[in-house]
């Protein structure tokens, strides 16, 4: 039955895909005017929905089904991320077409379904990995994997060094940065140095990303003291805004060292917490297993995602207390309207609608 479930939400998912890609005309020939931002925010959306129904599908069936044994909802687990990576390898051949001739991509269709699927694996990677892992608890401290001798312990070791290269995956996975040879101008690293050091980090290199194939217009701060901004956000933005930009993610370089000082206190207390329980775990029935798996995990995400969450405006507040407001406000604004946004219509999990952030950054705007 749990089979089947999967293989339904896979059509229903498929077929979501090619209703919203004909909704806004992806699917005609030649290809028409594609509202990229808003297409992408559905797929991204639908491919959640996916990810959950299949989850939802797989606890239910882990939970009721006596037959379903801890390899077993692994294997479907497994399978789930596949199909889940099939559906939307459809749905982005379809998308190809419009996308390439709008934005003149000049990846070939295999690169662009790379980079396509690379982000959905990026989102499956996490989920996979740690069902694995609490499936491998579950078999081998609730003494299940023993009725099966050598095959049990040998299955055991298998599921946690899947779930062990998967982890390491996500760490390890060289994520390609589409870097323009092209030099920054020099006062705008000038600039970044100087908020480096007002904050006591440094800002060794401003890269130029190609916006085109990177598809967006951002800037972002990444390791090694180095900001990266796309071409395309440059080419709109006024240099005020520039450097407002830049002090955004020069606060969030400054920010790193506390992140992962909160992370490893998170990591600490859920290790704690699993020791604590571990004398339970034989007598925890699967409904119980799943409850606490899913509150330890709730545990550690929540807080830090309102940490982050903060530090988004904290970052913002040392823009506008370095520029004032309406730099900030402006190239927000801006880049708002690069990605077909609304201004009510949240970036993402991190990050507020345009209009809160604009009453964060002056509560007395009405926009």
């Amino acid at each position: 039955m749990l089979w089947l479930s999967l293989l339904l939400i896979s059509v229903g998912v498929v077929a979501q895909g090619w209703a919203i890609l004909s909704r806004f005309g992806t699917t005609a020939s030649p290809p028409s005017y594609l509202p990229v931002g808003r297409v992408a925010r559905r797929l991204r959306g639908l491919m959640w929905l996916s990810i959950a129904l299949k989850a939802g599908a797989g606890a239910l069936a882990y939970v009721v089904g006596t037959s379903l044994t801890p390899p077993l909802a692994a294997l479907a687990l497994i399978a789930s991320a596949g199909l889940t990576l099939l559906e939307f390898g459809l749905i982005f051949r379809w998308l190809y077409p419009s996308e390439r001739v709008q934005r003149e991509l000049p990846a070939s269709l295999g690169e662009y379904l790379q980079g396509r699927l690379g982000l959905v694996w990026d989102a499956l990677a996490p989920i996979l990995s740690v069902g694995l892992v609490a499936l491998t608890l579950h078999y081998t401290l609730s003494g299940q994997y023993r009725s099966e001798g050598a095959w049990g312990a040998l299955t055991a070791g298998a599921m946690g060094v899947g779930a062990l290269l998967i982890g390491l995956s996500i760490m390890r996975r060289p994520t390609p940065l589409p870097i323009r040879a092209v030099a920054v101008e020099a006062h705008l690293l000038t600039e970044a140095r100087r908020l480096a050091r007002e904050l006591g980090v440094r800002v060794n290199q401003i890269l130029v990303l190609d916006g085109t194939r990177l598809r967006r217009a951002n800037a972002f701060a990444l390791s090694g003291g180095r900001i990266a901004i796309t071409d395309t956000l440059l080419a709109i933005l006024t240099e005020r805004e520039v450097y407002a930009v830049l002090a955004h993610e020069v606060a969030h370089l400054a920010q790193r060292r506390r992140l992962l000082r909160f992370w490893l206190l998170l990591l600490g207390a859920g290790a704690g917490s699993a020791i604590l329980v571990a004398p339970l775990w034989e007598r925890l029935p699967r409904w119980g297993l799943l409850v606490w798996l899913g509150l330890l995990t709730l545990g550690m995400t929540l807080p830090m995602l309102r940490f982050r969450q903060r530090h988004e405006r904290e970052a913002d507040a040392f823009a506008v207390s370095e520029y004032g407001k309406e730099p900030l406000a402006s190239a927000l604004r801006k880049i708002a309207r690069l990605h077909q946004r609304e201004a009510t219509e949240r970036g993402d999990s991190l990050h507020p609608s345009l209009q809160a952030r604009l009453r964060m950054i002056n509560p007395s705007c009405t926009e």
